[in-house]
């Protein structure tokens, strides 16, 4: 009869943690990837002369998330009622970050093809450019030509 109880208990520790321990490391492992993901995606979509601008907003979003996240969570234990409401609370956060993030796959296609014809023209810009100061450096008229 005691036995039978430790089999009861087995059973119901397991299945109380099982689901919560499967997703736990679902979303650990998928976690790690969000950070390569934005910093590829945010160099495809952002033109070259403007990269440095939208990595120095990254970086220092990042940065601040960093320093003041462990401080915004001591405060929501502080004044929400504990750890399990506090961190409740910053997984909403993450599942916010997540769908953010599902939404970029609707647009960045369209947003690297519009980076990749910005490239283009500025290219072809930059070609047209170069010939017209080739052309007035190098230009002959009758004003400049020596004859011997």
């Amino acid at each position: 009869n005691n036995n039978n109880n430790v089999d009861d208990y087995s059973a119901i520790t397991f299945s109380t943690y099982f689901t919560p321990g499967i997703i736990a490391v679902v979303a650990g492992s998928m976690s790690g990837i969000t950070g390569p993901i934005v910093k590829s995606t945010l160099q495809n979509v952002t033109l070259p002369h403007m990269r440095g601008q939208a990595f120095a907003l990254l970086n220092t979003f990042d940065d601040f998330g960093r320093g003041l996240g462990p401080a915004f969570v001591a405060w929501m234990i502080e004044n929400l009622g504990g750890r399990t409401r506090a961190f409740n609370i910053g997984v909403t956060g993450w599942i916010l970050c997540g769908i953010l993030n599902t939404m970029l796959f609707c647009t960045v296609e369209r947003d690297e093809e519009k980076v990749r014809l910005g490239v283009e023209q500025m290219a072809a810009d930059k070609e047209v450019n170069e010939s017209r100061d080739w052309d007035e450096n190098n230009e002959v008229s009758a004003n400049n030509l020596e004859f011997s």
